[in-house]
């Protein structure tokens, strides 16, 4: 143990989920939700994982570590960390907090970078909710989602929702309502009826192809901005295809779920260009995948990252699995979550 100022370090570790979008992405950014009206976000999360470990480090002194990346950047303390480079974004979430010296924060996640299913968003999550406990100044979850959103669009210099912040601090399986002023979000369990569903006929891959969503939604977005009525129309539509997705998933009806995914899909990828992919392109008509799957789609904005969808029968896994890894994709376990989980660990574990 060691003292920071602030009281007595115990070595923690937080790990937040990821999420997949079912349907009604984008719809999270502001402010689009309140042009489109009813706007509605469906997500699940996944154990996909965004981890930070707190442990002591040499007095007087800070460090923050990317697994991922190799990278370590140490400081007197944690708003020393510079604010460029592929910590800055953290760095400028550790300046939203207290700053504390005598600690190595590490970070990882799970997901490869550009994978669409909100890894960079949940690992911010994963820093607030440990700078948080650090530093005894932590904030209510809604306070959390804001924060994290507005310090993201600070960082990207461009327009970011609240799905993933959301879906990293809740877990199981949500419907976020936007409308102004208030966010209602409703959650179901992961072992009730919609995920045992979920569990059962849901498929995750990863295309090998990394996206980038900021890009990809300003183009989708920035139409509905300017009041292009086809682009709004387009909106709504996914607004529509959300709504019957939930509807779909709250009575675990795998038919409908998989309906509404590709309904929002064959809308989605109309909105901007590169949101689908060649592979995608040539996979989703084919016949073999028709007859085994009942909805797909790729994840977050698209353009690359996650493949995901529901399979027609449970039965049919091993078939659509090796289909897909034929197309050159890697299969991921497609396992629901619950929300964040703090846990004690040894000063060197």
């Amino acid at each position: 143990m060691a003292t920071n100022g602030i009281g007595i370090i115990h070595p923690f570790r937080v790990v937040v989920p990821n999420r997949v979008d079912i349907a009604g992405g984008t719809l999270d950014i502001y402010p689009l939700y309140l042009l489109i009206g009813d706007a509605m976000t469906v997500n699940v999360a996944v154990a996909v994982r965004s981890e930070v470990a707190v442990r002591l480090f040499r007095r007087g002194a800070a460090r923050l570590t990317s697994g991922n990346f190799g990278i370590s950047v140490t400081a007197v303390d944690t708003h020393g960390f510079p604010l460029g480079g592929k910590l800055g974004l953290l760095s400028r979430a550790l300046r939203h907090f207290p700053a504390v010296s005598g600690v190595e924060i590490r970070v990882r996640n799970e997901a490869p970078v550009g994978s669409g299913i909100g890894a960079s968003s949940a690992l911010l999550v994963a820093v607030m909710l440990a700078a948080g406990r650090l530093t005894g100044t932590a904030c209510r979850r809604d306070e959390t989602a804001r924060a994290a959103m507005e310090i993201e669009a600070a960082h990207l210099k461009s327009l970011t929702g609240r799905q993933d912040h959301l879906a990293a601090l809740r877990g199981g399986i949500q419907r976020i309502r936007f409308s102004p002023g208030r966010i209602d979000v409703r959650r179901l369990p992961p072992g009730g009826r919609a995920g045992t569903m979920l569990r059962d006929h849901a498929f995750l891959a990863n295309t090998g192809i990394a996206h980038h969503s900021s890009d990809v939604n300003w183009r989708m977005i920035r139409g509905a901005i300017d009041g292009d009525s086809v682009v709004l129309r387009k909106f709504r539509g996914i607004a529509a295809a959300a709504r019957d997705a939930w509807e779909a998933v709250s009575a675990g009806d795998p038919r409908g779920t998989g309906a509404a995914i590709a309904a929002e899909w064959a809308i989605r990828k109309t909105l901007a260009p590169d949101v689908s992919t060649p592979g995608v392109e040539e996979l989703f008509p084919d016949r073999r995948f028709r007859r085994l799957v009942c909805g797909a789609k790729l994840c977050g904005a698209g353009g690359g990252g996650m493949l995901f969808g529901l399979l027609r029968d449970p039965d049919d896994r091993e078939a659509v699995e090796a289909l897909l890894s034929g197309t050159g994709m890697s299969v991921l376990p497609f396992r629901l979550s619950g929300g964040p989980r703090f846990e004690g660990i040894g000063d060197g574990g």
